[in-house]
């Protein structure tokens, strides 16, 4: 081999693994595209949700107002309001006792409401209360029996492998979620941060609806599920016959700024109970 094709060999050699190495940097993060519809519904609302170095930020592309964002490195929510121009950060366990607060307070004056109607009119609007889930004023629920079915139904979702969980309460299916562990996001996920982070925020929202669960179990279910992947499909069958669907429907890699992952410049931090009440 003469000295000029050993020479150009090496140059060669060397621009491509440069090449590769940019390729590697330019591509820092993940940019999800979801839709989330009623079965059965044509009208589906979109969405983007943004990936990067244990942060995840949902985007409502409907109007652009719904802006959440996940920190798993250090435990933050940044919840933003586009239109009055705001945020407020916050833990899960902070959102967690304001919740409760409210629950506390707005049982107290169901009770005071429920307490001045006549006998017959108390019972017709605790049997209202009823057939809406809503828990009537000492008569809490008791804890539900929740079990996990881990399925081997796969399908490809946007391309991707997933597979089928099942969660049954009380024996009757309750929530799919389809789960890939093929999208390459071990490098910006660590899922096991993702798994007790969603497991906290499933236990606000059983909270905010007033809702008692056997945690404990409901706890090893979801971090069993989100350790093993990334959701890609939710199915929920909950909402009295009603069935909402979330889905991703593609995913790129993309040169996402930290910035992306801050509340936007100039925008005003409030406390929980400003971000909830309706701005000027």
């Amino acid at each position: 081999m003469s000295s000029f094709v050993k020479f150009a060999f090496v140059f060669l050699l060397i621009i491509t693994l440069v090449a590769i190495s940019l390729s590697e940097k330019a591509f820092a993060g993940f940019i999800i595209e979801q839709v989330s519809y009623q079965k059965g519904d044509s009208t589906k609302k979109k969405g983007e949700i943004f990936v990067k170095n244990n942060r995840i930020k949902f985007v409502e592309e409907q109007n652009g107002q719904g802006v959440a964002i996940f920190d798993l490195n250090t435990g933050e929510m940044i919840q933003i309001d586009n239109a009055g121009k705001r945020y407020v950060v916050a833990s899960p366990g902070d959102y967690f006792q304001f919740i409760q607060d409210i629950t506390n307070k707005m049982k107290t004056e169901l009770e005071n409401q429920l307490s001045q109607l006549p006998p017959e009119q108390r019972a017709q609007a605790e049997e209202m209360m009823k057939s809406q889930g809503i828990t009537v004023p000492g008569q809490e629920k008791k804890p539900k029996n929740v079990t996990l079915k881990k399925t081997h139904v796969t399908e490809a979702i946007a391309g991707y492998k997933s597979n089928k969980y099942e969660i049954y309460e009380e024996g009757k299916l309750s929530e799919e979620i389809w789960i890939s562990d093929d999208m390459g996001f071990g490098n910006e996920l660590d899922m096991k941060k993702m798994a007790n982070y969603m497991s906290e925020i499933k236990k606000i929202s059983e909270k905010a609806g007033a809702g008692e669960s056997n945690w404990d179990e409901e706890q090893k279910i979801f971090k069993e599920i989100y350790e093993s992947g990334f959701p890609t499909r939710s199915v929920d069958y909950s909402s009295g016959g009603k069935v909402y669907i979330e889905e991703i429907v593609k995913v790129n890699k993309a040169d996402i700024s930290d910035s992306e992952f801050e509340p936007p410049t100039g925008y005003k931090k409030v406390t929980l109970q400003e971000i909830m009440q309706p701005s000027k």
